[in-house]
C-alpha cells in the first residue's frame, strides 16, 4: 500500500491545523460547578461520512467524586440516529456545549440501555489531566515492570508462548457501574482463535468491516470531527476511532477517556470517515475508517488523549514474506505502534491474521517461520519455529513472546529497528515424534562419549533410528544423572537447569534468546545435581551450556545447594516440528 509523501502529509496537516474550527473564535469553557440539572445544550459528532452534525442533550445531574477527584455529568441525548442506537461507541470525545460554552466530552455509557443516556467527562478535568502534552516525542526511557521478572517472561518465550495482556494491564473499570465507551477497533478479527491477543484490552474488535484507509470523505480536524488512531497500518490496518473534543493551535484533545492510560505515547493520528452507525441491543457503534494522516498522538491519560497536528509518529517496521507452497509469493509491509506493552501483541495479531487470510483453512499443512528482530546496539535476534498444523496463532504467540522478552526488560528501552519474517507453507504435515530412546549401557565414564539411539516416527508412521553422540565431561560428578531427549519447548517446560542465572542487561536476554532451544530440533541433555550457582535468586530455565559457562556465582547463600544442571548436550536439527520428551536414569563413573 502506498502512502502519501511526507512533505504532502505535513503540508496538509499544518494547513488543517491552521484552519479555523467551527467558529472563528474558540468556545469558552463552562466548569463543573456551573453545570446544573435541567440545563440543555448541544453536542457535535459525525454520524455519516465526514460531516459534523449536532445532537441535543439535557443534563440529568452530576455524579460527583465517582473516583478521587473525578466526576461525570449525566446527560440524556437526542437527535440523529440516537433514538435507535443509544450512545454509540465511537462518540467518545463528542464535545457538549451549553450556551455556547464547552462543558466536556461524552465518555461513558451503559450496555442494554433503553435511552441514550451517557456520562460526560468535565472539560476542566480533561484539560488538567492532559496539560503536560509536549511538542517533543516522549524520551525512550526504560519500562520497569517489577511484577514480571525476566525469568518468567523469558521462560514463557522459550516455551513458545507469551504473557496474556490481561495480566499486564489488569482490570479496566469505570465507577458507578458504567462502562467506558469502548473505542471501536476496525480491521482486527473477532474469530475465537484471536481472542487471547485481545483479552484484557479496553479496545474491542468489532464484528463489522472497517479499518481500511485512503477512501471516503475526511472529517474536519475540529471539535466533533472523527479521528482514527492507527495501531497497525500498511498492508493491513487496525484502527481505533473516536471524536475530537477540543483544538488549541496544533494541540488536539480527544475521547474523554483513556486509550490505554499509558502516559506518553507516539501513534499515527489520522482523519476518519464514518460509513454507518450500527444499532445494537447490547452496544451500538460507528463503522469508521482512517482517511489521511493528520499528526501524532502523544499523550494517553485517564481523562482523555492528546496529540499534535502535523507531527510525525515513530512506528516499528515489520516485513512479512509468505511462500505459499511454491505456488505464490507475497511480500507484505506493516507499521506497528511502538510501545513496550503493545508492540508484541500487535505483531502477533498481524502475523496471525496474515496467515489466516492467505493460508488454507483445511487439510494437511506445515508452517515454518524464520527471520530476525533488529534491536539497536545488539546482534539481531534470530527467529525460528515450525508448526505441523494449520494453527498460525502458535507462530504468532512465539513471535509475541520473543518481543515481550525484549520490550519488558527492566534495564533499557529496546529500540526495535525492524522485524523481518518469512513464513513457508507446505501441503504436508512435517511432524516428527520421539518414539523411543535407548543406550547400550546404563553406566558411563567421565571423559567418554555416550551414543544415544533415538527412534523418530513421522506422521505416516515411518520410523527411523538416529544416533546422537553425547560427551560426558570430566567435570561430571560420580553418581546418578538423567538423560533427557526431546524437543526444545518440552525441555524448557521440564526445567532441566535449575541453576540461578544472573541477568543484568538487555544484552544478556539477547544472548539467551539466540541460544534458546528450538521446536524443530531434537536435543539430548545430560542433567546432574550440582552445587547451585545461586545468583541473586533469579532463575532461568533451559539455558544452553554455552551461555551458562559465561556466568559465575556471586557467593549467594544457596551456592552449596544441589540443583539440577545441564552438563552436556547434543543437537539434531530436523526439517519438521518435533514433539515428545523421554527421560532415562544413568550412572556416571
Amino acid at each position: 500500500m502506498a502512502f502519501p509523501l511526507r512533505s504532502l502529509i505535513l503540508s496538509l496537516s499544518l494547513a488543517l491545523a491552521a484552519a479555523p474550527a467551527f467558529s472563528s473564535e474558540p468556545p469558552g469553557l463552562m466548569h463543573l460547578p456551573d453545570v446544573k440539572a435541567g440545563m440543555k445544550g448541544t453536542g457535535r459528532t459525525v454520524f455519516q461520512g465526514g460531516k459534523i452534525e449536532t445532537f441535543n442533550f439535557e443534563v440529568l445531574g452530576v455524579l460527583r467524586n465517582v473516583a478521587p477527584g473525578h466526576s461525570y455529568i449525566l446527560i440524556r441525548a437526542s437527535g440523529g440516529p440516537l433514538a435507535q442506537t443509544g450512545i454509540l461507541a465511537g462518540m467518545s470525545g463528542s464535545p457538549c456545549y451549553i450556551d455556547g460554552k464547552l462543558i466536556g466530552a461524552v465518555a461513558i455509557g451503559w450496555g442494554f440501555e433503553k435511552e441514550p443516556i451517557g456520562g460526560v467527562t468535565p472539560i476542566g478535568e480533561m484539560l488538567e489531566g492532559l496539560k503536560d502534552l509536549s511538542d517533543a516525542p516522549a524520551p525512550r526511557t526504560p519500562l520497569i515492570l517489577p511484577k514480571l521478572e525476566p525469568p518468567k517472561v523469558l521462560k514463557t518465550a522459550l516455551s513458545g508462548g507469551m504473557i496474556p495482556m490481561s495480566e499486564l494491564l489488569g482490570p479496566q473499570e469505570v465507577p458507578n457501574g458504567g462502562q467506558m465507551l469502548p473505542l471501536p477497533v476496525y480491521g482486527a478479527s473477532t474469530a475465537p482463535e484471536f481472542a487471547p491477543f485481545w483479552q484484557g484490552l479496553p479496545l474491542r474488535p468489532m464484528a463489522a468491516p472497517g479499518g481500511g484507509s485512503g477512501g471516503g470523505e475526511p472529517s474536519p480536524l475540529e471539535p466533533g470531527g472523527m479521528v482514527a488512531i492507527n495501531l497497525v497500518q500498511g498492508d493491513f490496518n487496525i484502527s481505533a476511532a473516536g471524536t475530537i473534543t477540543y483544538v488549541s493551535g496544533k494541540k488536539v484533545y480527544c475521547f474523554g477517556h483513556q486509550l490505554y492510560n499509558l502516559g506518553p505515547v507516539d501513534l499515527p493520528l489520522w482523519s476518519a470517515t464514518v460509513a454507518a452507525c450500527l444499532p445494537s441491543v447490547n452496544e451500538s457503534f460507528k463503522i469508521a475508517s482512517p482517511v489521511a494522516p493528520a499528526g501524532a498522538l502523544r499523550l494517553d491519560r485517564a481523562m482523555g488523549v492528546a496529540g499534535l497536528l502535523g507531527a510525525e509518529p515513530r512506528t516499528v517496521s515489520m516485513r512479512l514474506g509468505l511462500n505459499l507452497g511454491g505456488r505464490r509469493n507475497l511480500n507484505l509491509r506493516f507499521e506497528l505502534m511502538d510501545h513496550p506493552l503493545l508492540t508484541p501483541n500487535l505483531a502477533a495479531i498481524t502475523l496471525a491474521q496474515a496467515l489466516s487470510a492467505h493460508v488454507k483453512g483445511q487439510g494437511f499443512q506445515s508452517l515454518s517461520l524464520q527471520g530476525n528482530i533488529k534491536v539497536a546496539g545488539h546482534p539481531p535476534i534470530e527467529i525460528e519455529n515450525m508448526v505441523a498444523d494449520l494453527n498460525g496463532t502458535r507462530l504468532a504467540s512465539y513471535l509475541g513472546g520473543v518481543l515481550q522478552t525484549l520490550t519488558l526488560n527492566p534495564w533499557e528501552r529496546a529500540n526495535i529497528e525492524g522485524i523481518s519474517l518469512t513464513v513457508k507453507a507446505e501441503d504436508r504435515l512435517d511432524l516428527t515424534a520421539i518414539a523411543g530412546v535407548r543406550t547400550l549401557k546404563a553406566r558411563v565414564k567421565r571423559g567418554s562419549t555416550l551414543p544415544v539411539y533415538v527412534m523418530l516416527q513421522n506422521i505416516q508412521g515411518s520410523r527411523e533410528s538416529v544416533v546422537m553422540n553425547l560427551f560426558v565431561p570430566p567435570s561430571a560428578r560420580p553418581g546418578k544423572a538423567t538423560l533427557l531427549v526431546g524437543d526444545g519447548f518440552s525441555l524448557v517446560q521440564a526445567d532441566p537447569d535449575e541453576r540461578a542465572i544472573d541477568l543484568s542487561s538487555l544484552g544478556d536476554l539477547v544472548r539467551m534468546l539466540n541460544g534458546g532451544l528450538k521446536n524443530n530440533h531434537a536435543y539430548a541433555l545430560l542433567v546432574q545435581a550440582q552445587p547451585g550457582a545461586g545468583l541473586r535468586g533469579s532463575r532461568i530455565e533451559g539455558i544452553p551450556p554455552t551461555v551458562v559457562s559465561m556466568l559465575g556465582a556471586d557467593g549467594d547463600l544457596n551456592a552449596n545447594r544441589l540443583q539440577r544442571q545441564i552438563i552436556s548436550r547434543a543437537v539434531l536439527p530436523l526439517e519438521s516440528e518435533v514433539r515428545g520428551l523421554t527421560a532415562m536414569e544413568l550412572e556416571v563413573e
